[in-house]
């Protein structure tokens, strides 16, 4: 019996990072994208209603950031993975994306080479 796709919430600010990411894991045939948002506050809106097995969420969004989203998130949902990304120096916001309880960093430079293997593996983890 096949098992079911790990479902993915994309958020980032920029569209074309949102595009690419979604192009990038619908080649896996294994991951489904149920969902995009363009800010913290849409991303905490729809991991409540979708309730995705990961989020890939930007640290910085308009509105709300990724940082206080995921709190939001993973307060309102605790089931749910998320893997950080960002374009800037990675390893200040590393270290505070890990202690708020994310599951995985990733440096946007390195998105196409390792974002299909961070979900595969956060999804493994199963719930906090």
């Amino acid at each position: 019996m096949p098992h079911r796709p790990i479902t993915v919430l994309v958020v980032d600010d920029e569209a074309r990072i949102r595009r690419f990411a979604r192009l990038l894991l619908e080649s896996d045939s294994k991951v489904s994208v149920v969902g995009e948002a363009d800010n913290g506050e849409a991303a905490a809106a729809l991991a409540r209603e979708l309730s995705p097995d990961v989020i890939v969420m930007d640290i910085s969004m308009p509105v709300m950031n990724g940082l206080d989203a995921a709190r939001k998130i993973l307060r309102d949902c605790p089931d749910v993975r998320i893997i950080m990304t960002t374009a800037m120096g990675s390893e200040p916001y590393r270290r505070v994306s890990m202690s708020l309880g994310a599951t995985d960093f990733l440096d946007k430079g390195a998105l196409d080479s390792e974002l299909i293997e961070k979900i595969h593996k956060a999804a493994q983890h199963g719930p906090h």
